[in-house]
């Protein structure tokens, strides 16, 4: 009853309330840091959705986060309705100060279930963090690093 046409993680989105477009800001595939663990300011996943059928759908949406150990928790759910007459929904699901505590890949699971919690869709949104060298300050000579001037 329900098909996934786009789904996105990012740092940004908005959907514009008068034509309906969306529009994804900075794509997050992979994060690249010297330590952890980090905050990502704002974590953003984006959905575009089609219902198949012409009745209303009542389901739940499921949102669940997986790390590199395996594990996995719940990090958003709630009530979905869509009417009869309304053939596809956009949404926008906003995570302040994401936390990242791991290197390796990452995994959020957004799952669509019906009033019996049968699974109807389901869309996979992966990223990596991988930890990279911190640049280091080279001082030679003639050069004064910066917490030494005055």
């Amino acid at each position: 009853m329900l098909k996934v046409h786009f789904a996105s993680l990012s740092l940004g989105a908005s959907v514009d309330q008068q034509t309906g477009n969306m529009s994804v800001f900075e794509l997050v595939e992979e994060v690249r840091t010297p330590q952890l663990p980090i905050q990502i300011q704002q974590l953003v996943i984006s959905l575009s959705l089609e219902k198949s059928e012409p009745r209303a759908f009542d389901g739940r949406m499921l949102i669940h986060f997986l790390t590199p150990d395996g594990k996995q928790q719940m990090i958003g759910n709630g009530e979905m309705q869509v009417p009869a007459d309304q053939k596809r929904m956009r949404a926008v699901f906003r995570y302040p100060a994401f936390p990242v505590l791991a290197f390796g890949n990452h995994r959020f699971v957004l799952s669509w279930v019906d009033q019996a919690n049968q699974k109807l869709a389901e869309a996979i949104l992966d990223f990596e963090v991988i930890q990279v060298q911190q640049p280091t300050q080279e001082v030679g000579p003639g050069s004064i690093p910066a917490s030494l001037q005055h």
